[in-house]
């Protein structure tokens, strides 16, 4: 029994969220949590450039139609952003533990290099997401979440407590005529903007990106967007076809 409801997901914020990218998916989320709870130590040693493919019991436990998740990005309670800098430098603490056989450490250049990096951050004291699926099985894993978006080891995104509430509707995929998620172009009869990206997780894999109805645009879902449609199929047949191909909405 799959037990699946419409869910919206509420994360109180002691920090502010680092991005990288403009949204946070919800399902990269849980797929992340997932592997992590089954390979335990060996997580770290899986391949960083290759897809591990989900099966069994690493299935996550959400509502999927048409080959995507019912899973919403990210929802900030507020609207502006920030940057910083931070600076990566050499530590020398464990210096002795380093298998390094040489007299001096160049940090100008090289493995061993000094550098800054310039990093985005919402001031988000919430941080709401939507989703169809299993309220137990997602937070039991959400428990082992220590925060939201990147940089939380040196202290972004760290997270208060976390809210799963049950809902009437499922907004995970459209709102109000507003796209929730990443909504590939075959699944839509209609769309106001259409964007190359990714639309399942890893959102970094390359073979993931098609043209889609990014988070926002206004959307009409068309007659394929049913359990059964193979979307992997109809994306190959899809070809090059990006953009002016649906007529625009709103």
């Amino acid at each position: 029994m799959t037990d699946f409801r419409p869910l919206r997901i509420t994360f109180r914020m002691a920090s502010p969220v680092c991005l990288t990218y403009p949204w946070i998916h919800f399902d990269a989320i849980l797929a992340h949590l997932m592997q992590r709870k089954l390979d335990s130590h060996g997580y770290r040693s899986l391949p960083s450039k290759r897809v591990v493919k989900v099966t069994g019991k690493s299935i996550l436990p959400l509502k999927k139609t048409a080959g995507i998740y019912h899973a919403s990005v990210s929802f900030f309670d507020v609207s502006e952003a920030y940057t910083t800098t931070i600076y990566k430098r050499f530590c020398e603490k464990h210096l002795d533990l380093r298998r390094i056989r040489r007299k001096k450490i160049d940090r100008a250049r090289g493995h061993f290099r000094d550098y800054m990096i310039s990093l985005v951050y919402v001031p988000a004291k919430r941080v709401t997401f939507y989703a169809n699926g299993n309220p137990d099985r997602i937070e039991s894993l959400l428990e082992g979440l220590p925060g939201l978006g990147k940089k939380v080891a040196i202290g972004f995104g760290f997270i208060k407590d976390f809210r799963i509430h049950e809902s009437d509707e499922d907004h995970s995929i459209v709102k109000d005529g507003r796209a929730m998620r990443p909504i590939p172009l075959p699944l839509l009869e209609a769309t106001s903007e259409v964007v190359a990206m990714a639309y399942k997780p890893p959102y970094w894999a390359k073979e993931f990106v098609a043209p889609c109805a990014p988070p926002g645009a206004w959307v009409k879902l068309g007659e394929n967007f049913r359990e059964n449609f193979k979307l992997g199929k109809a994306l190959r047949e899809y070809g090059t076809r990006v953009a002016g191909v649906l007529p625009p909405v709103g």
